[in-house]
Parts: C-alpha cells; sequence; structure tokens
C-alpha cells in the first residue's frame, strides 16, 4: 500500500512539473494599442488555464506591443519579433490622426467635419497605401521564419480582423483560425463572412429613427468600402503565398470561430451564426485593491465620492483649449475628481483634481466611492463600467464610441456631450445632472445585474470555445454553407430565373395549343359554311 502511495504521489509531482495535460500552443496576430490590449486580456485567460501564448509581430510594432506586457501574467506571451525595412507604426498613425481630429484644438470644426477628413485621410493611406501589406509580404515570404512557425506546432491561431494577413498564416500553417471581432468594426467581412446579414436599418443601435437610419447606412456603406479596398491589396500576396486564386474574404469566411467583443445587454439581438460567440466584457479582471496613496484620496473625498475621467489609452495629448476647458468644468464640481490625463497640466486644474498619466480603471470603477465616469465610450471602458453599475457621462470621439454612446442614451445610464462644441458649462450641468439623478444609477446597476447573470463568465465562455475549437482541429460543422455560394445562388436567383423559365415556357405552350385549337376550329367552321353555300 505505501509503494502504490509512493508511485502515485511520484506521478502527481511529475505532472505537476510537466503543466496541464491539455495545454495548447496559441499563436495572435494583432495590431498595437486598445487593439493589442484586446488580445492581452484574452491571453491572460488562456495563460491561467496553462496554455501557451505567442505573438508575431513586425519589428516596427515590436515595442508598442512589449510595452503592454507590464505584468508577470502577461510577460509570460512570447513576442516572436521578425524585421520589416519599416519604421513606426501605420495603427498608430491612424488612431492618433482620430484622436488629433476629435481631441486636438480644431477651431470651428464640427463632428462632420471631423469625420470627412479622417474619412479622406483613411482612404488614401488604406486604399493607396502600402498599408499592412509590406509586413505581410515579409512574414508569408520568408521560409525561414514559416518553418520556425511550424515547427512550433501551433494549435491554433487568433487574430485581430486590422491583422488579416493573419488568414493567410492560418493557412500556410494548417491551423483552425479565430477571428476576434466587435460590432461596428468591419462588419461587411463578418457578414461575408458569417453570411448572417447585419442589420443595416439599426446597425447594431436601439435607435430606429430616420437620422440613425442614414447614420447608419451612410457608415455602413464607407466602412464596406474601406475594407473591401483594403482587402483587395492583400488579394495578390495570398494568391501567391498559397498557390493558388483567393481573397482574403474567402479565406476569412472559413474561420471557425468568431468571438463577439459585445453582447445583446449593450447591442440589439440581431442575425448571427453558431460559430459566433458573444463575449462581451470578458476583459473584466477581478478587483485589485488600489495603491495606498490613491486609496487615500478616495477617502479623503468623504460622502460626496468621487468622478472618474478617462479618454483612454490613446488620448495622449488633448490639445490645451479642451484640456483648460475640461478642467474649468471639473473644478466646479463638488467632487473629487481623478483624471487620467497626459501632457502640460492645465493652468485652471482644480484642486479637488487629480492628474494622473495611468489609472486602474476597472479597480477605480468597482469603489463604491466612485459616483460617475466620464468616457469617450470605447467598448472596453463602456463593459467596465456596466459591470460595476457606474453611471456614465459620455463624449465619443471616434469609430465605434458613438455608436456605443447611442445605445447607452437609449438603456438610461447618463447623458451624452458633443467633444465638438461642449463648453466648461456643459460638462458641469451634466456631471451635476446624473450624479444627483437616481435614475441612471437605477439603469447602471440594472444593466450591471443582467452583465454578471450569466452561467460563466465571458472569459470563460472564450477560453471553452477556444479549447472546443482546438480539440476538434476545427468547427466545420459551425461553417455557414452558404459561404460557398455566389450571391445568384445564395438568394437563390437561378432557382426563381428557372421557375419562372419554366412558368413562362408552359404559358408560350398553352398560348400556342389555344391558337392551335382556335384556328383547327375557326378552319372547320369555315368549311361548313362554304359546303352549306
Amino acid at each position: 500500500m505505501a509503494a502504490v502511495r509512493s508511485v502515485l504521489f511520484l506521478l502527481l509531482f511529475c505532472s505537476s512539473l510537466a503543466g496541464p495535460a491539455q495545454a495548447a500552443k496559441v499563436l495572435m496576430m494583432g495590431p498595437s494599442g486598445s487593439h493589442w490590449l484586446n488580445l492581452v486580456y484574452l491571453a491572460e485567460g488562456l495563460i491561467s488555464k496553462g496554455h501557451d501564448v505567442v505573438s508575431v509581430v513586425p519589428s516596427n510594432m515590436y515595442d508598442n506591443q512589449l510595452r503592454v506586457l507590464n505584468t508577470p501574467a502577461r510577460r509570460k506571451i512570447h513576442l516572436e519579433r521578425y524585421e520589416v525595412p519599416l519604421e513606426g507604426d501605420f495603427f498608430d498613425r491612424m488612431i492618433d490622426l482620430q484622436v488629433e481630429l476629435s481631441l486636438g484644438d480644431n477651431k470651428n470644426q464640427s463632428s462632420f467635419d471631423s469625420v470627412w477628413t479622417f474619412a479622406s485621410e483613411a482612404f488614401k493611406i488604406v486604399a493607396v497605401g502600402s498599408i499592412g501589406t509590406e509586413e505581410c509580404e515579409v512574414l508569408v515570404f520568408d521560409e525561414k521564419l514559416i518553418s520556425k512557425l511550424q515547427q512550433m506546432n501551433f494549435d491554433i491561431i487568433i487574430i485581430d480582423p486590422a491583422m488579416i494577413c493573419g488568414t493567410i498564416v492560418a493557412r500556410l500553417l494548417n491551423i483552425p483560425l479565430v477571428i476576434m471581432e466587435a460590432p461596428f468594426i468591419m462588419s461587411g467581412f463578418l457578414e461575408y463572412a458569417t453570411q448572417a446579414p447585419v442589420p443595416v436599418a439599426t446597425f447594431y443601435s436601439f435607435r430606429t429613427d430616420f437620422r440613425q437610419r442614414l447614420k447608419s447606412l451612410v457608415w455602413h456603406c464607407f466602412a464596406g468600402a474601406l475594407m473591401r479596398a483594403y482587402a483587395g491589396r492583400f488579394r495578390p500576396i495570398a494568391s501567391r503565398a498559397l498557390g493558388y486564386e483567393t481573397t482574403i474574404l474567402e479565406l476569412m469566411a472559413e474561420a471557425d470561430l468568431f468571438l463577439m467583443r459585445g453582447d445583446f445587454i449593450m447591442h440589439p439581438p440581431h442575425p448571427a451564426m453558431p460559430n459566433m460567440v458573444y463575449i462581451g466584457g470578458y476583459h473584466v479582471q477581478n478587483v485589485n485593491p488600489l495603491p495606498k496613496e490613491l486609496e487615500r484620496f478616495l477617502q479623503d473625498a468623504g460622502d460626496a465620492g468621487v468622478v472618474v475621467l478617462s479618454f483612454g489609452s490613446y488620448a495622449k495629448a488633448i490639445g490645451m483649449e479642451k484640456a483648460e476647458m475640461l478642467a474649468a468644468g471639473l473644478a466646479r464640481v463638488p467632487f473629487k475628481v481623478i483624471w487620467k490625463f497626459q501632457g502640460q497640466r492645465p493652468k485652471n486644474t482644480g484642486e479637488n483634481t487629480l492628474l494622473m498619466k495611468w489609472i486602474p480603471q476597472n479597480d477605480l470603477l468597482a469603489h463604491p466611492k466612485t459616483r460617475l465616469f466620464i468616457t469617450h465610450c470605447g467598448i472596453n471602458a463602456v463593459y467596465e463600467a456596466m459591470f460595476h453599475g457606474v453611471p456614465m457621462v459620455r463624449v465619443p470621439a471616434f469609430a465605434e464610441q458613438h455608436g456605443n454612446s447611442d445605445n447607452l442614451e437609449t438603456l438610461g445610464t447618463g447623458v451624452t456631450l458633443d467633444i465638438f462644441t461642449m463648453t466648461s458649462d456643459d460638462l458641469y450641468e451634466a456631471i451635476t445632472e446624473v450624479a444627483n439623478n437616481k435614475t441612471y444609477k437605477s439603469a447602471a446597476v440594472r444593466l450591471a445585474q443582467l452583465q454578471r447573470d450569466q452561467p460563466q463568465s465571458p472569459m470563460d465562455r472564450a477560453v471553452w470555445w477556444i479549447e472546443h475549437v482546438i480539440r476538434h482541429g476545427g468547427l466545420p460543422h459551425l461553417k455557414s454553407a452558404a459561404r460557398h455560394l455566389s450571391l445568384l445562388q445564395y438568394h437563390l436567383l437561378d432557382v426563381a430565373a428557372l421557375l419562372c423559365g419554366v412558368v413562362v415556357a408552359v404559358v408560350l405552350v398553352l398560348c400556342l395549343c389555344c391558337r392551335c385549337c382556335c384556328r383547327v376550329l375557326c378552319g372547320k367552321k369555315t368549311a361548313a359554311k362554304q359546303k352549306q353555300q
């Protein structure tokens, strides 16, 4: 008996050294900024289950990706760097342009002017420039690098749709493909890949008035044209690398799983395929204690509470005029304020305002002293506020933020301000309204209850589905057969044409028969008359 126990103990000890029996190797590809951070959140969940995570990254994005790996768990993500003859991060440049247009001191510029300027610049960069294609060519045509990746025996690849070169890599490595999607982002790709039509009339929005439907249609058409132009630049690369004619849309349609960074609490119900898994709020982590100095600042707020202000990871430098306008409004409120701010301190910053280059946003929103959240409505920030039941003053700037803000306004969790026209008085009145009107807090708490009341957490759901794909080597049975059909076949236009042809042919035959019968009968009558005469 003692010998058996010794053997069991030895086996248990060896298994603990070897790690999880089901450990898998996961390859990731994504850009920088918040899109990379989204993949990092998912990587943390996978690492906690014993999986190994590697990100293959071009040298011009390496520093930006490495900077995010700032915790022990995140440092377990291995960055496989490859050299490209480029400097600067193209994705950063695109986002910086949007930030400058929305948060910079652009006088006499409206929201429409900002969108139009960005749209024209983005189309020139994406449709005409070489954005992303040079990095992709270096990767897929580097035989040594591809051979090295093959020898690493990855079980699956997870990509952000902005890094569509990952669809080619998935084929080269012959491993299942997972795409992490977000509402409002590249919906044209998603519609083609899953054959689940995106409802343009609502376009992930609860509002259905004429203005909203017009805005949805315009954005849908523009985004679709931009993404098709972007994907078109990768078609020659994909065809040469794989040895047969193909398109990026066809490769994306073969994805085994789509992880959707939304849910039907935040966005209205719409058609979805079985391989579209909704994981909205997956990144909301366990709450950690605040640093002592920050905790002391919150406690000093007393019963009044604290207002948290953040415009996201990309708001590195707000225009000074806008910063002073915000500072003036914040200085008047009877609350302590924690403002995530980088740059020169505004001269009129109030004594109640604490400026910090970085804040533990999730931990702050979970704190009982937090009264409300002033946010740009990025999807990560929105779900953190929703999960902790915090009402919001929304100041959307660009991308999907306006759609998120529209939905939250419909759900009654706060008020919205226009970044281009707002004044310090507007900010003060909005903060006062949201802080003192209990209906906003009640609506926020209700959303938090819905968000928390699930059979499994969004992160657990995401990890389970990824492991499900790995266990079965892909999920072909969940892919829409319509991905192999043309528009003509999908809408049964060929069948309709055949049926119409048959109906027309039958009608013509009947008409000819009737005509012949009439001629015969008329001929007999004529012959009879002539015979009588």
